[in-house]
């Protein structure tokens, strides 16, 4: 019987890593417009929307990759070293950005 070989394929990983990019460079313009006014409120609510729908594409498409992997590895096919990086630089582009800008627990009520 005739193995196929699987070939490397970094577009899935290079997605995730530029959508987590992406949601940080948003986060980091609505922290810098800032909101001290209703214009400026306005762009921050913008970019911070923006920027966790950003995070969560990545997150969906970084961890199912993840998985793939994963189960490629499980039934002995091979993983090539430039994916299993990839996906791991993502994955910690991804737990980066939400370590900096958590979902909840930022604002002025927390106390």
């Amino acid at each position: 019987m005739e193995r196929l070989q699987t070939r490397a394929s970094v577009a899935v990983p290079v997605s995730a890593i530029a959508l987590a990019t992406g949601a940080a460079v948003s986060f980091a313009v609505g922290d810098a417009v800032g909101f001290l006014s209703d214009a400026a409120e306005g762009v921050f609510v913008v970019t911070w929307l923006l920027g966790w729908v950003l995070l969560a594409w990545a997150a969906i498409i970084g961890g199912g990759y993840a998985v793939l992997l994963g189960l490629r590895r499980l039934s002995r096919r091979p993983v090539s070293r430039s994916e299993a990086v990839l996906v791991a630089v993502s994955l910690a582009l991804i737990a980066v950005v939400m370590a900096t800008h958590p979902l909840w627990g930022t604002g002025s009520a927390v106390g």
